[in-house]
């Protein structure tokens, strides 16, 4: 699979929060990037929709998780023979990129 997914200075930024944290909210990553929270929220968002980390609500907060370990942990919580469609749709990620992960992390190379 080769999307080939260019990624601006200012959402690489972003990412590399995320990345480094593993499991972030808008206002985590704003004071890490000195950003305010709406254009954190804005570019996690754009990053969610480009299916490089994936985004749960938790009670009333939105949080964004790196992609590998959003999948391991929805695995662990819905567990192993769960439907790839739904994982993805649970932890809001395409599920082309679900399927992937899962793939590898069975495999045991995640």
């Amino acid at each position: 699979m080769n999307r080939k997914i260019a990624i601006r200075p200012t959402l690489m930024k972003t990412l590399k929060t995320v990345l480094d944290l593993k499991k972030v909210t808008a206002d985590t990553v704003s004071q890490k990037t000195n950003r305010p929270r709406t254009i954190e929220s804005k570019y996690l968002s754009e990053l969610n929709r480009m299916g490089i980390v994936a985004k749960v609500r938790e009670g009333r907060k939105v949080v964004y998780i790196e992609a590998v370990t959003a999948v391991k942990e929805a695995i662990a919580r819905y567990g192993p023979d769960v439907n790839v469609e739904q994982l993805a749709h649970q932890i809001s990620m395409p599920a082309d990129i679900v399927r992937f992960i899962v793939e590898k992390v069975k495999t045991g190379k995640l």
